[in-house]
């Protein structure tokens, strides 16, 4: 049997720290991935320089908000996935809240075309959540090797 690795070929991945920017430029999407053992909610934000400034992922900023996230109530892939309806519930920050019980998992996505003209980093800073992000469809198939930094 054979097969075809997928990082660098369609994906790239990180286990980002909360609130650290990551780079998303040579993908077409981005899946956040929260873990945690109750409660929690995610702040994203979005900045055109690694070190620039962060802004609120909200539509008044030009950005387009995830309008849907998937929750499994075990991280070991003995439950499925449910479809929940995002609910940003900020308007001065992007704030989206995932109730859960303990041991869960949530998924959300952004898309590159979510973003508004030149900012090419999110930043998403998690409240009682694990965070781990796949940068997928990559736009230029690289070895693992020769592959972007993501967090620089």
């Amino acid at each position: 049997m054979s097969g075809m690795e997928g990082l660098g070929r369609v994906f790239n991945v990180i286990s980002v720290g909360s609130g650290n920017g990551f780079l998303m430029n040579e993908a077409s999407a981005v899946s956040i991935i929260a873990t945690s053992s109750g409660a929690s909610s995610v702040l994203v934000s979005a900045a055109k320089t690694f070190s620039g400034t962060y802004d609120a992922f909200l539509p008044a900023n030009g950005f387009g908000q995830s309008t849907r996230w998937y929750q499994s109530t075990a991280t070991n892939g003995t439950a499925g996935w449910t479809k929940q309806a995002a609910v940003w519930t900020n308007t001065a920050t992007a704030s989206l809240a995932l109730a859960g019980t303990t041991g869960f998992m949530s998924v959300f996505d952004i898309f590159g075309t979510q973003l508004a003209d030149g900012y090419k980093y999110i930043k998403v800073t998690a409240t009682n959540a694990t965070l781990v992000v796949v940068t997928h469809d990559l736009t230029v198939g690289r070895t693992p090797a020769n592959l972007q930094i993501l967090g620089a």
